[in-house]
């Protein structure tokens, strides 16, 4: 069970989102996922998370679900795939979490002169340039 000072990147990462998902609100101990020793130390109990949040949103749900993924990456896990990757591959591998997520699609609403228009945004994290295979389209 790693706590909130846990020592490997697949805890601390899993932390990190809990803490920072959803104005921290579900780091709180209210939450079965977040036990509490008597002598006040807090630790994260991602096995906890299963059943526990059908009254959360759909986006405190998603965000939620790769908590336990990334607190109990083992080996082959696609959590634990990424330690130790280069930088390359793990631009790759988080430009297709991005991609996952639609960020390539989403827009921002702004109010003109013209009226309401809609600009693209880029990407959380794009694709990089000139890894396409030989052949394949770009």
């Amino acid at each position: 069970m790693p706590g909130w000072g846990a020592r490997t990147y697949e805890a601390e990462a899993a932390v990190e989102l809990l803490i920072r998902a959803c104005g921290a609100r579900l780091a709180s101990s209210c939450y079965p996922w977040v036990q509490e020793s008597a002598a006040g130390s807090v630790w994260l109990d991602a096995s906890k998370m299963n059943g526990h949040t059908d009254h959360l949103s759909g986006g405190e749900q998603r965000a939620l679900a790769i908590v336990p993924a990334l607190a109990d990456a083992g080996p082959g896990t696609s959590a634990a795939s990424s330690a130790g990757s280069t930088a390359t591959n793990l631009t790759l591998i988080l430009a297709a979490l991005a991609h996952v997520g639609g960020s390539h699609e989403q827009v921002d609403a702004s109010y003109t002169d013209d009226g309401l228009v809609f600009l693209p945004l880029a990407p959380i994290v794009a694709w990089p340039d000139g890894v396409t295979p030989e052949g394949w389209a770009a």
